[in-house]
């Protein structure tokens, strides 16, 4: 009986392991193939209501005063109620709320999941046994079986749903096991509502919840319209970041790049991708990001000898060339330079990682969860960049918006490559540089 109840203590964590490392995508994915497969209005509303709670949840969970263990629970139990209700109805008020519960854990089943595990090293020797990525692998293939044979994405919601529930003993043992580290910290309370910020965050989100709508439809509003939408967001979000200024001086700018890194490579260059590569562009750039972001750690520091200090400079010039070799937007230079920022990105993240829960000593809990925020803030700057970009070149060249979005032919790869990918690099590579510096300022001021 023991052993049977640890084999599927094994399986449940497991399980949690998986839906942390796909859940920010997967429920995302499944709504676009959902929708892409009916072409019904209710799936392009949920699309919109998921993206703007994946982005607004983040920065507002800090607020519910729970422990890291609770806020992971939480996300499981709306995690398996919202594919749930995707799996079971198509009714548009059922989805928006499913859609609601999915984005809330999509934004945060991640960060909460890698605190505990930095809870737990830092305290304990625990660590993920190797089966548990056997059972990764298993489970991804379920779900790519589920898209190659067409088995109808209902059948996918619910296997979801079944692996949320299936992982809540895992989260509920995990909760367990940090209570040590809860006893021996007790951390900052959260700061009250504060009813312009309140204001401020609504009026955001409902502007990105219009440019994400307008992305995905081909709606007739007028440009200078649009134009003014991007740059009211783009000052409410500065106003957002400047209010939380003050939180992670040694890392906030570093996280601010990254968030508008991989919104560059990811959202950006993989439409961009199609004008280089054709049909093929967007999973070409997705391969690259994937390669890049998981090799760009042990690869620079193979090079190095693992000296980190010299992996961090190599990095660190890989990024500056990288940005200027996207430039010719030729093939062979093109995936070298969206390599090179993926694979400084790759190599940044564990380094943010430890230092930003090294730092936080104040509130540890949260150190995870201010990252993803800063991050965010980063992303969604690139976003409305790329946004007022578009909006600006299509107004000038009398092109329809979804024509970036939708192309059918490459014959706008100059109009986009000079009207778009320079301006939004060179924003991307002012934005890198200010980071360097600050950082090589802020380690000369820890060493006096």
């Amino acid at each position: 009986m023991n052993r049977l109840r640890n084999s599927w203590l094994d399986f449940s964590v497991a399980t949690l392991n998986f839906l942390a490392n796909v859940g920010i995508i997967l429920p995302y994915v499944l709504i676009l193939f959902k929708y892409q497969a009916t072409h019904s209005v209710n799936y392009l509303v949920a699309i919109i209501v998921f993206y703007v709670a994946r982005a607004a949840s983040v920065f507002w969970t800090k607020h519910l005063d729970l422990k890291a263990s609770g806020y992971l629970l939480v996300c499981l139990w709306l995690g398996a109620f919202g594919s749930l209700i995707f799996g079971l109805t198509s009714n548009l008020l059922a989805i928006c709320i499913g859609a609601l519960f999915l984005g809330y854990t999509s934004a945060n089943i991640w960060p909460y999941y890698l605190t505990i595990k930095l809870h737990l090293t830092d305290n304990t020797d625990f660590k993920l046994k190797q089966m548990y990525w056997l059972i990764f692998g298993v489970l991804g293939v379920l779900f790519a079986l589920d898209f190659a044979l067409n088995l109808g994405y209902q059948l996918a919601f619910i296997l979801l749903a079944l692996l949320f529930l299936a992982a809540l003993p895992a989260g509920r043992l995990l909760n367990q096991f940090s209570l040590a580290f809860y006893d021996a910290h007790h951390p900052d309370k959260p700061q009250p509502f504060k009813l312009w910020r309140v204001l401020v965050f609504a009026v955001f989100f409902v502007a990105i919840g219009l440019l994400t709508l307008l992305r995905k439809a081909d709606l007739q509003i007028a440009l200078p319209y649009v134009l003014g939408v991007v740059i009211l967001a783009i000052i409410l979000l500065n106003i957002e970041l400047a209010a939380d200024w003050r939180a992670m001086p040694a890392n906030k700018l570093r996280i601010v790049n990254r968030g508008f890194l991989l919104s560059f490579v990811l959202l950006f260059n993989s439409f961009f991708g199609y004008f280089v590569f054709g049909k093929l562009g967007m999973y070409i750039v997705f391969a690259i990001y994937l390669i890049g972001f998981e090799g760009g750690h042990p690869l620079y520091l193979l090079i190095s000898h693992k000296d980190t200090k010299r992996a961090a400079l190599i990095a660190r010039y890989g990024l500056i060339i990288g940005h200027l070799l996207i430039l010719t937007a030729q093939p062979v230079f093109y995936i070298i330079g969206l390599l090179l920022i993926a694979l400084y990105v790759g190599f940044e993240n564990p380094a943010i990682n430890d230092s930003v829960y090294a730092d936080e000593t104040s509130d540890p809990d949260m150190a995870i969860v201010h990252k993803y925020r800063f991050s965010t803030y980063g992303g969604l700057l690139c976003q409305l960049c790329f946004f007022g970009l578009l909006v600006t070149i299509s107004a000038i060249s009398h092109l329809k918006l979804m024509a970036f979005f939708n192309p059918s032919s490459t014959a706008l790869k100059t109009t986009y490559q000079m009207g778009m990918l320079w301006p939004l690099a060179g924003l991307s590579l002012l934005v890198s540089l200010v980071t360097l510096y600050g950082q090589r300022y802020f380690e000369r001021l820890t060493k006096k």
